[in-house]
């Protein structure tokens, strides 16, 4: 701007020269020798000027559009800066594409779910899903243009280009997101990521990308999991009082109605990420002492499980396999981190590579049991893999996560800014949330879990399949007991969706039996029998269950409804969490399995 201001000033002041001198001539009467100087003089500086305008423009900064620019950083209590990130430090970043026809994604889902459709059970190829929402080619091409011109050229992407991972370094990544990558390591668990503050990507860029990872995104890296109080007590030293309380396979196929019920098709997978591993030894011991009927059995791992065996992860598998007996289970690993290995963003690929498995290969059911409060999270990419959400039930894929464990509170126990927390990913409307129970008074008794995470979404509008539900809760419910609305999003999608058994859970860890809590321990109860529900419909020829959630809400009767407990509030949450009630409510759903009645729900459908 000064040199432009600069520039017209001296235009200005060469005309206002020449056309002084021009004046002078008229008025002296004397003939004056020409000046063919100065005409020449203002064209030689005009054409200065208009250089110097030209090679200002040229010069001029290039329009860069910040991006997940609504992420609040890590909590200083969680997360610890520590250093520079290394210039040559390997980095595996996932760019999403803008995808097209995304309405047509939805509107496709919810007619293949929804039970009373004709288009029921559906579902489409991956290759249909990719073609549906491919990104536009001019897209593609500029952001493959951006990054080979930052000297990013070992990419690799889904058959539509709609995610493009590539191998880099730090220094070419700093470059390609006007970034500065550094180190940072959590203060609990000693994980340590690389990730930016913020990144920026030019404006014709940026106008072709949902997001890139890893850079303002920071991990879970604790799962929704409490050792309970008999935590390390052995079965050897537990009263009889305690015995009756533990929740064993036996128990849990007691409690919903499964028996010695097992399956033989289908695949079904748990999920773990930031190296959580499996012991095979404690699995056998588990199997052998709790579920007899698995001996033998064969797990595929996708990914490393090579670490040192972790509570989280052998909770997942040895349930699952319990509950979804017989049933061909993998489990899928995503360390994040490991020696020789780029860094990358764990949860982002495992959608990827969901979204890159054969129709024929991928699981039908996913648990996982890792989450995080909404607002650590952006906009941008809650929406985008909410897309990959809707992707994923197209094929028939059914994805369960756990709620959390701290009622209406972040996994710290509190509420900031006195509001009720949403949770990512179970309280997303394209995926199933499995809050928790535990046992009460009298046999095969439940009541609500006060840790079950559960409540209304600030993020997302309350789908049409559950407003009736939610509703009813209101309406039913009195208001002394609720809540005081200004902690909670009264018009948000509500969750869980459902619920099962979370406390107690006797696991075997490092050969030694320890008793667990937590909706960790809910979410691969609850997605065994999915597994069971699907191996009846691919006996009879159908296809998968797919998004649970429609046909669920429409056949709440299927369900044990709790009535009793509620979640709880913690430091600045107020005085109460959410009450369990008739029907469906925000702290265990519409209640835990029957598999009798599911059973013959999912028989009587096309």
């Amino acid at each position: 701007d000064l040199i432009l201001t600069k520039g017209t000033y001296e235009v200005d002041h060469c005309h206002h020269h020449c056309s002084r001198h021009e004046a002078a001539r008229d008025r002296d009467l004397r003939p004056i020798p020409p000046v063919p100087t100065m005409p020449t003089y203002c064209s030689h500086l005009l054409a200065a000027i208009f250089g110097v305008f030209t090679s200002v423009t040229l010069a001029r900064p290039e329009v860069r559009i910040f991006h997940e620019s609504d992420v609040q950083g890590p909590p200083s209590w969680q997360w610890k800066q520590i250093g520079r990130a290394k210039a040559e430090e390997p980095l595996e970043i996932i760019v999403a594409v803008k995808q097209t026809d995304k309405h047509l994604l939805e509107e496709m889902v919810l007619a293949t779910s929804d039970p009373e459709s004709m288009a029921y059970g559906e579902h489409l190829t991956l290759e249909q899903v990719n073609e549906l929402i491919a990104p536009a080619p001019d897209s593609v091409s500029v952001v493959m243009s951006h990054l080979e011109s930052n000297n990013i050229t070992d990419c690799e992407s889904t058959s539509n280009h709609d995610f493009i991972k590539c191998l880099t370094t730090v220094t070419h990544a700093e470059n390609l997101l006007s970034a500065k990558y550094f180190y940072y390591k959590h203060l609990k668990s000693n994980v340590t990521v690389l990730r930016t503050p913020h990144y920026s990507l030019p404006h014709d860029v940026s106008a072709s990308v949902d997001f890139i990872s890893p850079t303002v995104r920071f991990p879970s890296p604790q799962p929704y999991i409490r050792h309970s109080r008999r935590s390390m007590i052995t079965r050897k030293g537990q009263s009889a009082q305690d015995e009756e309380d533990d929740n064993t396979p036996d128990s849990l196929r007691k409690l919903y109605k499964i028996g010695k019920v097992e399956g033989d098709l289908g695949k079904q997978a748990c999920t773990a990420f930031l190296e959580q591993y499996y012991s095979q030894n404690d699995l056998d011991k588990f199997w052998k002492d709790f579920y007899p009927e698995a001996k033998g059995q064969k797990i595929k791992v996708v990914g490393p499980n090579d670490g040192e065996a972790g509570v989280e992860a052998s909770l997942d598998i040895q349930y699952i396999t319990a509950i979804g007996g017989g049933v061909n289970t993998e489990f899928w690993s995503f360390s994040g981190r490991a020696p020789d290995n780029p860094e990358n963003e764990p949860f982002l690929k495992w959608i990827y590579l969901v979204g890159n498995t054969s129709d024929a290969d991928v699981p039908k059911v996913f648990s996982t049991s890792y989450g995080e409060p909404e607002h650590s999270v952006s906009s941008a990419y809650m929406h985008r893999i909410n897309v990959e959400f809707q992707k994923a039930a197209a094929r028939g894929i059914s994805l369960l996560f756990a709620t959390g464990d701290y009622g209406v509170a972040t996994d710290d126990g509190t509420c900031p800014k006195s509001r009720f927390q949403g949770q990512w990913p179970a309280g997303s409307p394209w995926v199933t949330g499995v809050g928790g129970t535990t046992l009460g008074d009298y046999v095969d008794d439940e009541t609500a879990w006060s840790g079950s995470a559960g409540g209304f979404s600030d993020v997302w509008d309350r789908p049409d399949y559950q407003r009736s539900a939610v509703s009813e809760y209101f309406d039913s419910v009195s208001k002394r007991r609720l809540p005081d609305a200004s902690h909670f999003n009264q018009t948000g999608a509500g969750f869980p969706d459902v619920a099962a058994q979370a406390t107690n859970f006797q696991v075997v860890d490092f050969g030694v039996i320890q008793s667990v809590d937590g909706t960790s321990c809910a979410c691969p109860t609850f997605s065994g029998v999915v597994t069971l529900l699907n191996d009846l419909r691919l006996k009879q020829n159908k296809p998968t269950l797919g998004f649970l959630n429609p046909l669920f809400y429409k056949n709440a009767g299927a369900f044990m409804d709790i009535t009793d407990g509620a979640n709880e509030a913690g430091e600045g949450c107020g005085p109460r969490g959410f009450p369990a009630s008739k029907g469906w409510d925000p702290v265990t759903g519409l209640g835990t399995p029957n598999y009798d009645k599911l059973a013959k729900l999912v028989n009587s459908l096309p």
